[in-house]
């Protein structure tokens, strides 16, 4: 197994490609921390990752918030003693054309996909350093960071910070033994997608949202992308077998993206 005796914090873990990255590390030997704001989802996530075997901490966390992260960490030291893996899913998406964005939604995509992903990165890095082990950091950022789409400038925007961000902490954590890439997903088959298809439906008065989300479908592959194999990705990214591929932003979306 890759991440045999490893312990491994998943941000966002309570559904969508949160729940498969932290399959995909149980898959692969790691005991895993599953950190959501929800905690119903985040429950059935932990008994998932106990079925194959794995030790699951389920804890309830804000990625925006300084003080739940910090005692997220304080907790995962108190049970496992370790922390090598940080995998930041946590992550929203509200689509608006630019002129109706408001402030609020715009903070709110900001601080969770960005200040929350800093955060993590910063505080989860800090114990890694004092650990003298190293670690690995997968970020969770998004075809969109790259080309971008209508009606979501603040999650383009989003995403588009956390590769700039992923490629610097690459470079500045690199001396520490700590190793940071990022994916870039593309239409994968979450209920945030199927919301995007929502909405649109919703804004054109007509079409099942349903039947709108299986167009997004990658032309090359045919269907959507499973969270497991974004999570698998993933899995891999976090082993040792990486260790050449550092500061990356990998895309993970079928063929969508050209560069």
């Amino acid at each position: 197994m890759l991440l045999e005796n490893k312990v491994a914090l998943v941000t966002g873990a309570g559904q969508g490609i949160g729940r498969g990255a932290a399959i995909a590390l149980a898959e692969e030997g790691a005991d895993v921390v599953v950190a959501d704001i929800k905690e119903a989802p985040l429950k059935e996530t932990a008994v998932l990752v106990k079925g194959l075997g794995r030790r699951a901490l389920p804890l309830r966390m804000d990625v925006t918030s300084a003080d739940d992260v910090q005692t997220a960490v304080e907790r995962i030291l108190a049970e496992f003693h370790q922390l090598d893996i940080l995998v930041n899913n946590a992550g929203v998406c509200k689509l608006n054309p630019v002129l109706d964005i408001s402030l609020e939604d715009w903070d709110l995509t900001l601080d969770v996909n960005v200040k929350g992903l800093f955060l993590c990165c910063k505080m989860v890095a800090q114990q890694m350093i004092s650990q003298g082990s190293g670690g690995t950091i997968v970020n969770i950022a998004s075809n969109a960071g790259k080309v971008g789409f209508p009606s979501m400038a603040d999650y383009n925007a989003s995403k588009a910070a956390v590769i700039n961000l992923t490629r610097w902490l690459a470079a500045e954590l690199a001396p520490h033994g700590i190793n940071v890439n990022a994916v870039c997903p593309g239409a994968v088959d979450t209920d945030m997608l199927l919301d995007c298809a929502r909405w649109i439906c919703d804004r054109s008065g007509e079409g099942d949202p349903h039947e709108l989300v299986q167009t997004f479908a990658p032309e090359q592959l045919g269907r959507l992308i499973k969270p497991i194999e974004v999570g698998r990705v993933i899995a891999f990214l976090a082993s040792d077998k990486a260790t050449i591929i550092r500061g990356q932003s990998i895309n993970v979306d079928g063929g969508s993206t050209p560069y």
